[in-house]
């Protein structure tokens, strides 16, 4: 998956058409969901959680969401 694919899947959970709903897009390795995404719609930000640590992190940005989840791919 490259830059421009996360791009795309962040803004399409940004998009107007899904402003009412709460979804979470989970990135998975070999059936095992290691790290999901989803957007915070009253915080206008992007929430990303690492399964296996329950690590939470916030962006408000897309770009700079886009980065990490990168960086979370390539490990």
């Amino acid at each position: 998956m490259n830059h421009q694919d996360v791009k795309t899947i962040l803004l399409n959970l940004q998009n107007k058409q899904y402003i009412e709903s709460d979804i979470t897009h989970t990135f998975s390795e070999n059936n095992s969901a290691v790290f999901s995404v989803k957007y915070l719609k009253n915080d206008q930000s992007f929430e990303v959680i690492q399964i296996e640590t329950n690590s939470l992190k916030r962006f408000d940005d897309v770009d700079s969401a886009v980065h990490c989840i990168n960086n979370l791919i390539a490990k």
